[in-house]
């Protein structure tokens, strides 16, 4: 009879639990109270001879402190002066003190609780003789009302000196003090923490609410988007620089730098800008010939950007053309001498800051 009333009693929040979306333990608080728990002696020897306990009820008081969201103390007192033993009509004072560290998993609901695992150790007085103990123990809670705390759990311990295992569960009832952190059910948050001028402030005057801006400070009248930032109109231009070659050479020749070095100034300048170095050749030799001596133009001219003026190599890009894209008719040496050439593209982005009229 009083092992079925002990399991009703610990099993009568689950059956409600469902009713509760979430776990809404605070993250800190003290706490002192009361518990009632069933003790279960595994082994006789707990009694130093062959007759061993009966399991018995115990009631007590626990006091607690949750430090952080994740981590607690407590020290746990609890007595029976009328444990019977199984096999004789002796009964026994059994006294136990526990101190135990706890971890809670944050934010875990379990059917409405809050788990958590941990680790003791205390002593156990039987008739003013000690035992030494150590275990685990498990359990979940659940605040309830204001500052009331549903704790649930079970811990087995191990006796050091006599070297025996006992059990039990247990059902206790807090008065949290202290509290701070996550909010409870009873006490939902309000729309009005702060003045709404506070809140809607908008510092730079650009639209968008200080919550929301992450560009502080733009100019007056600025065109800004939805984070508050500049708003450019951006344009893609190409600046196109030609250098000249001897017949059937790839080396640049000096009148030509003030080209190159420009080149290699404009594409530092901003970013996104890339240089394209596009080889070209007149007609005279084959066309597999022509096309290789175009490649070597471009990459004289990219070697001449790198080397010289510390252009980054991701940036440049070469293409040989050979002699497929003259730009003066090849029958003639003037003609010619204008296709023996090499175009420096420079692919730059312009960007132009947007403002209100």
């Amino acid at each position: 009879m009083k092992k079925s009333m002990m399991t009703a009693m610990l099993a009568s929040p689950l059956l409600f639990s469902p009713a509760f979306a979430d776990e809404n333990v605070p993250d800190t608080y003290g706490y002192i109270g009361g518990h009632v728990s069933k003790y279960f002696f595994y082994d006789n020897e707990v009694t130093g001879d062959v007759d061993g306990f009966d399991d018995s009820e115990f009631f007590g008081g626990q006091i607690g402190w949750r430090f952080s969201p994740r981590w607690s103390v407590q020290a746990w007192y609890e007595e029976n002066d009328e444990v019977e033993h199984k096999y004789t009509d002796r009964e026994s004072d059994v006294v136990n003190y526990y101190a135990s560290l706890r971890h809670h998993f944050d934010e875990t609901s379990l059917l409405g609780f809050e788990p958590y695992m941990g680790l003791n150790v205390g002593t156990q007085e039987i008739n003013d003789n000690e035992e030494t103990m150590s275990g685990v123990e498990m359990g979940i809670q659940r605040a309830f009302f204001k500052n009331v705390l549903l704790d649930l759990g079970t811990r087995h311990a191990y006796s050091s000196d006599r070297e025996f295992w006992e059990g039990q569960v247990y059902a206790g009832v807090n008065l949290m003090f202290a509290v701070s952190g996550r909010e409870s059910d009873s006490e939902p948050r309000t729309a009005v923490d702060e003045p709404a001028e506070v809140v809607s402030k908008d510092s730079d005057g650009d639209g968008v609410i200080d919550a929301r801006d992450d560009c502080p400070g733009t100019a007056p009248n600025a065109v800004v988007d939805d984070r508050g930032c500049q708003v450019y109109d951006v344009r893609r231009e190409e600046t196109i620089k030609t250098i000249y070659f001897e017949f059937d050479q790839s080396d640049i020749r000096d009148q030509f730098n003030n080209e190159v070095r420009s080149a290699a100034e404009k594409v530092r300048d901003g970013d996104g800008n890339r240089i394209r170095v596009e080889g070209h050749t007149d007609s005279i030799g084959t066309e597999e010939y022509n096309q290789g001596l175009s490649e070597r133009r471009a990459n004289s001219v990219r070697d001449e950007l790198i080397q010289e003026y510390q252009v980054e190599s991701g940036v440049i890009d070469t293409q040989g053309y050979g002699e497929r894209r003259p730009v003066a008719p090849n029958d003639t040496a003037e003609g010619r001498e204008q296709n023996r050439r090499a175009d420096i593209v420079v692919e730059s982005e312009e960007k132009e800051a947007q403002f209100k009229e």
